[in-house]
């Protein structure tokens, strides 16, 4: 019921206010056909653990030089041109009727590149950052992808303590680390090993994402993935 509310409180607002093209204004759809056949994919070569750019298959020297706890990282597109203007205006705007779009690109590249999960978990903000956003664009990301495939999503298994300056005010990969280092907990002590898909907006170096990863490995994690709509080049 909660759902049906929703898709008419959707619909209703579409009737109000119609929906455009977020990158050509396009009045009908927040990609109208033409700018979405130009959204930048992320295609292979990419590196085995952290999902970026390579000359050829394997594991790049980054990742070969530090410590990764995440078992894979994976983004859809590159962090540019409409989907970069996309998620700004999920993150930064309040425009939460994008979340459903980007959430069918999740589900969408599950479908074509399967990752083992038993349970998703949101990139959590720390409360004060939450309490002056509204909102958690990463748990809307999460909740969208769980309905479109069934997973079991779990909001509370992280907790951010720490609130560290966000990560696209850093500007080196040491700075990024060090920055997110021992910032999450785990909050609810599970007696199995699950398999979870980390969800959050956009990967730069990874270094939340693995932050994550090295929590959940520590309370008994099977495998960690990171799942995010884009990637920094």
């Amino acid at each position: 019921m909660k759902l049906w509310h929703q898709s008419l409180k959707d619909n209703l607002l579409d009737l109000v206010f119609p929906q455009q093209c977020l990158v050509c204004g396009k009045e009908g759809q927040l990609f109208c056909a033409k700018c979405s056949d130009s959204l930048s994919y992320i295609t292979p070569p990419v590196c085995t653990l952290c999902g970026h750019h390579t000359g050829d298959d394997g594991v790049c020297p980054m990742c070969l030089s530090g410590r990764v706890h995440l078992d894979g990282l994976r983004s859809v597109f590159n962090f540019e041109g409409g989907i970069a203007q996309a998620i700004y205006a999920l993150k930064y705007h309040n425009l939460h009727s994008v979340a459903p779009l980007l959430g069918d690109f999740l589900a969408d590249y599950l479908k074509q590149s399967p990752i083992p999960a038993d349970i998703v978990v949101p990139v959590p903000l720390h409360p004060s950052r939450l309490k002056y956003r509204g909102y958690n664009q990463s748990l809307l990301l999460a909740r969208e992808l769980c309905r479109r495939t069934g997973l079991k999503l779990d909001e509370h298994w992280l907790e951010r303590s720490l609130s560290s300056a966000p990560q696209a005010r850093t500007k080196s990969r040491t700075e990024r680390l060090e920055n997110v280092k021992n910032a999450f907990i785990f909050k609810y002590p599970t007696t199995t090993a699950p398999r979870v898909i980390i969800i959050d907006d956009v990967a730069t170096t990874g270094a939340t994402l693995n932050a994550c990863a090295a929590t959940l490995k520590e309370a008994g994690a099977l495998s960690v993935w990171g799942l995010t709509i884009a990637r920094e080049r």
